[in-house]
């Protein structure tokens, strides 16, 4: 899981890259789904549905205070932003908003990374 979100994250700033805004915000998403998907299964839980990761995320990791409050506001963003980018024929990812998801990605990324790796630590 981890694995897909560093190349998720890596497509996000090649789409950034080159002007696919809409892909760039899907990708800075999948990359945290695949990050919040691993977190979960630290706690033995698992699951698939977007909703279901996003809502076990929050529940178990941002209500406790493991992870910054203003995550939860970065995820909803994240995936309103993938709705729009995967999904929209009306209104699509600007420049500037596709910029800022791949930003947040990348700090959300780093956060993570630290608590898997403490995790996989303390297994040890």
């Amino acid at each position: 899981m981890v694995h897909k979100g560093r190349r998720a994250v890596s497509a996000a700033n090649d789409h950034l890259r080159k002007g696919d805004f809409d892909f760039a915000s899907s990708k800075a998403y999948f990359a945290i789904f695949r990050y919040l998907q691993a977190a979960l299964l630290t706690k033995k839980l698992n699951f698939s549905k977007h909703s279901a990761v996003i809502s076990a995320f929050n529940l178990h990791f941002i209500k406790p205070g493991i992870f910054k409050k203003h995550f939860s506001k970065y995820i909803e963003r994240l995936f309103k932003d993938r709705q729009i980018g995967d999904y929209g024929y009306i209104k699509t990812i600007e420049r500037e908003e596709a910029t800022e998801d791949v930003k947040i990605a990348e700090e959300m990324l780093t956060e993570l990374d630290k608590y898997l790796s403490d995790f996989m630590a303390s297994q040890s």
